[in-house]
């Protein structure tokens, strides 16, 4: 179905980083402050896949989007009748050239030239999004999202996205990309998309398209759609779930961690897929035809796996690739003190001794990362299933005492407050006094303890005087 691997990098137009909790687990000397900031770092998203048309002699050339709100230019909304006190409008286009050999041969990075390259299709977007408060017109959890699509003949070209953003008057243009389109009677493996969501009807099947492309949300189960190109009915198909190592950009090393039989209910014959637009979201049916193609659609339950890179392979009866394609579990809420291996060892001083980190410190960085999972293994409360509530917890503590405690003296979770934080969590009661003749006193009350701390500075640095158990 999708024609390559995402792509997710719009450079020209915005500006953003989708760094695998692996890929900076592998990089050194990374401080809790870039980790934070690159967590704040708008998370954009441009899929491009191919589509069967209408005409069996023409391919669907598709590109979905989705641009969090946090990446768009909102403004006031004048309207003050309005529950939505902001607005953002969008412009999109995409045009489609037919390729020279020249530029199909080039494999080297520098941007393709259109000049005199013969037009092939463009599609348009436009659109605008409210926003109720400032908050929302910043999160990154409220998309603008969309797809143009153009009808192709089989063949190669070239396509260039161009954007325009609220009173902009010029396009923001991005790098030339080349694309191949190969009839759907000709291809040999069929690609993967994947859904949080599948409904099913009398007449289609109805699937939800990701607002991050092929990154699904761990610990979460998903649906895998794959196009199954000649299929026999008599065959029998499996498929294959395998762990990449993506540490120092290598790929190659995998293991097996999932398979399963496709049973007769996860085929579907005869069907043909639509892209919908419902309630600002992108869909994909697949309608039952009278001339349509084989999808299997599949429940993985993505609850079992580790965040991590992940291959999707259905083979056949004899050992045939059929159709894979790659996804990416990617905790959306992750703390940014566990984005990076170093900084989540070094943090685990607040309940471990020296020695304990030292040990963990030690090796390779696959090494020290299995070590640091079978730390947590040992204390993870629901052992049954992948995600580790205290790990999550412990780490969330460490992100909130950075935030909330930090000063220009002292990191947040170096301070006495952010450190009885992270070991006590919140306080069921603070209480702050400001005595005529003395420094502001903060008191945290527990269920089994009182913490009193007296500020220092009048810059919000408190130190702790009083430690009482009840």
């Amino acid at each position: 179905m999708k024609n390559s691997k995402t792509f997710l990098a719009f450079l020209v137009v915005i500006v953003f980083s989708l760094i695998s909790v692996a890929e900076l687990f592998g990089q050194r000397n990374v401080s809790y402050r870039d980790l934070a900031m690159r967590q704040q770092q708008s998370q954009a998203s441009f899929d491009y896949l191919t589509l069967p048309g209408n005409d069996n002699e023409l391919v669907q050339f598709v590109v979905i989007f989705h641009l969090p709100y946090s990446s768009l230019p909102f403004k006031k909304n004048k309207d003050r009748s309005s529950d939505n006190k902001y607005f953002s409008s969008m412009d999109l286009m995409m045009e489609v050239f037919k390729a020279e050999e020249a530029s199909i041969k080039n494999k080297k990075k520098e941007n393709i030239s259109l000049e005199g390259l013969e037009p092939a299709g463009r599609a348009f977007w436009s659109d605008t999004v409210y926003a109720k408060d400032y908050d929302s017109s910043q999160s990154n959890d409220l998309f603008l999202s969309g797809y143009m699509k153009v009808n192709l003949k089989p063949g190669s070209y070239n396509y260039v996205l161009q954007m325009k953003r609220g009173d902009q008057t010029e396009n923001r243009i991005s790098r030339t990309q080349k694309i191949n389109i190969t009839p759907y009677s000709e291809k040999k493996n069929g690609n993967i998309l994947v859904s949080p969501t599948y409904s099913e009807g009398s007449e289609s099947s109805r699937f939800i398209l990701n607002t991050t492309g092929n990154t699904v949300e761990y610990a979460k189960d998903f649906y895998a759609i794959a196009y199954l190109p000649r299929y026999q009915e008599k065959e029998s198909y499996t498929m294959e779930i395998t762990k990449l190592s993506t540490l120092r950009e290598d790929t190659t090393k995998q293991e097996r961690v999932f398979s399963k039989k496709l049973a007769k209910e996860n085929i579907k014959t005869d069907v043909r897929p639509q892209l919908l637009y419902m309630d600002g979201k992108p869909y994909l049916n697949l309608n039952i035809t009278d001339n349509g193609y084989t999808y299997a659609v599949i429940n993985v339950p993505n609850r079992e796996f580790e965040n991590s890179l992940y291959q999707i392979t259905i083979k056949d009866g004899k050992g045939n690739i059929v159709a894979r394609d790659n996804f990416r579990s990617k905790w959306k809420d992750m703390p940014n003190s566990l984005l990076n291996l170093d900084t989540a060892i070094e943090m685990l001083r607040f309940i471990a001794d020296k020695q304990t980190i030292r040990k963990i410190d030690n090796g390779t960085p696959e090494e020290r990362e299995q070590k640091f999972r079978s730390f947590w293994k040992e204390r993870d409360p629901t052992p049954d299933t992948e995600f580790n509530e205290l790990m999550a917890e412990y780490y969330r503590r460490i992100d909130y005492a950075y935030k909330n405690f930090s000063t220009e003296n002292t990191v947040g979770f170096n301070s006495d407050r952010g450190e009885a934080y992270i070991k006590f969590g919140p306080p069921k009661d603070i209480n702050r006094k400001f005595p005529n003749n003395g420094a502001t006193t903060e008191i945290w009350t527990y269920p089994n303890r009182q913490l009193i701390f007296r500020a220092t500075t009048g810059f919000g640095d408190f130190k702790l005087i009083s430690n009482q158990s009840k």
